[in-house]
């Protein structure tokens, strides 16, 4: 049995691709390899996911039948900042009483709720301090960077298609380089977070290749999509003799609607588009953004508001051009070879991926008043650019996937000698 642990507990769209594309990247290979997956929460997948879920906990209890091999990621997860990931649930829980029980317990989820009149960091802490005693109270260097003689049955740990977002402190280098240098392999998606590693004097090899979701057009076919998409489309009042602009983004300081009406607004007028907005990521409160802004821009903007992460792929497969801040609805693009550009999202995980691909940088936006220029551009790159990148970039994929199942199958095969 293999361990895929990750947040494929939240709303996110590209954080409950990992396990669908992981399993069928492991199965691709060997159809006998079986996966189970880990998250801070146990349950079903939120957005309609198809799989379930065991509580990272469990992997720490006696008893507990461990996988031999645990695979780290991917995502953003190479990172020591509990209260912040604590924070994460915060949203989602929000949106329901029952997750948030789920979240913090049923006598904590009062005091929350009746907390609503405390400034925001204040219920910030109060919900981090709780979820992190229910759900992250484990021995760990960070909430994903888990040593593998913590575990009961001194299970081996991997790391595929991980980034990491921030610098470690000085106090937690001796750690992170601990633990991570008894892992079996690190496989990193992006140069910058292989930097932040070798600052942190992490002595190992490193592998570094393109997110694992560039190989998803290989397992979903485009023609299917577009055919789904259609019928979705059809119910938000989306033509289907016009081209179409998939648009996503979340909520951000600086981020004003007026700007990106403006820009979507002269877009459509050029070009003839019809401009679908599509919420990605519920957990950043993109369906509350993409709602608003389609409500003021008086038809221009068309929100889908799907739930199932199928129709979000769907949806984007059958775009003729994708402008978003979500990392993963670009690499979707990407991958089916749709022209696309990232929002002015400050985050280095977008340069990353455009650098590991060898993509322009120029494809990220440094102000959405650059949406215009930056599409016409993107579609003057055309479809077959992207489409001879993305194949590149499967190939990179498919080398660390290979070399993991070798690792797997030769623990396997030490453990249980013929």
């Amino acid at each position: 049995m293999i361990g895929q642990l990750g947040t494929f507990d939240v709303e996110n769209y590209g954080d409950l691709l990992y396990p669908i594309v992981f399993r069928h990247l492991l199965k691709t290979k060997d159809p006998n390899l079986q996966v189970k997956h880990y998250s801070p929460l146990s349950g079903a997948g939120p957005n309609e996911a198809g799989f379930e879920t065991e509580s990272i906990r469990s992997l720490f209890q006696n008893g507990h039948a461990a996988p031999r091999t645990l695979v780290i990621g991917g995502g953003d997860i190479l990172r020591t900042d509990w209260d912040l990931v604590a924070r994460h649930y915060g949203r989602s829980s929000r949106l329901s009483q029952k997750r948030l029980r789920h979240a913090i317990g049923t006598e904590a989820a009062l005091g929350y709720t009746l907390s609503k009149k405390l400034p925001r960091v204040e219920r910030g802490r109060f919900f981090a301090k709780r979820f992190r005693k229910r759900w992250l109270d484990y021995p760990a260097a960070g909430p994903f960077l888990i040593h593998p003689q913590a575990l009961p049955k001194q299970t081996t740990v991997a790391y595929v298609s991980c980034g990491v977002p921030h610098e470690f402190s000085s106090d937690q280098v001796d750690e992170v380089r601990e633990t991570l240098e008894h892992a079996s392999l690190i496989a990193l998606r992006d140069e910058q977070s292989a930097e932040k590693l070798v600052a942190a004097g992490i002595n190992c090899e490193l592998r570094v290749a393109p997110d694992l979701i560039v190989t998803l057009s290989d397992q979903f076919d485009r023609k299917e999509l577009i055919g789904r998409a259609r019928k979705i489309l059809s119910h938000f009042g989306v033509r289907e003799d016009h081209p179409i602009l998939c648009f996503q983004s979340q909520p951000y300081p600086g981020f004003l609607e007026s700007d990106i009406l403006r820009e979507l607004r002269r877009y459509k007028e050029r070009r003839n588009v019809e401009v679908v907005a599509l919420p990605l990521g519920y957990c950043h409160g993109d369906h509350e953004f993409l709602k608003s802004l389609a409500k003021q821009s008086n038809g221009v903007v068309k929100y889908a508001g799907v739930y199932s992460i199928f129709d979000m792929l769907a949806i984007i497969a059958a775009s003729d051009l994708f402008v978003g801040t979500s990392l993963h609805g670009n690499i979707t693009a990407f991958s089916f070879g749709i022209p696309h550009v990232f929002g002015p999202l400050p985050v280095a995980k977008a340069e990353g991926f455009l650098k590991i691909t060898n993509l322009p940088v120029e494809l990220k936006m440094q102000s959405w008043k650059e949406l215009n220029d930056k599409i016409d551009w993107a579609v003057m790159l055309g479809s077959d650019y992207f489409l001879n990148k993305a194949h590149e970039a499967k190939a990179r994929v498919y080398e660390v996937v290979d070399e993991l199942i070798c690792r797997i199958k030769r623990i396997n095969g030490f453990r249980n000698p013929k």
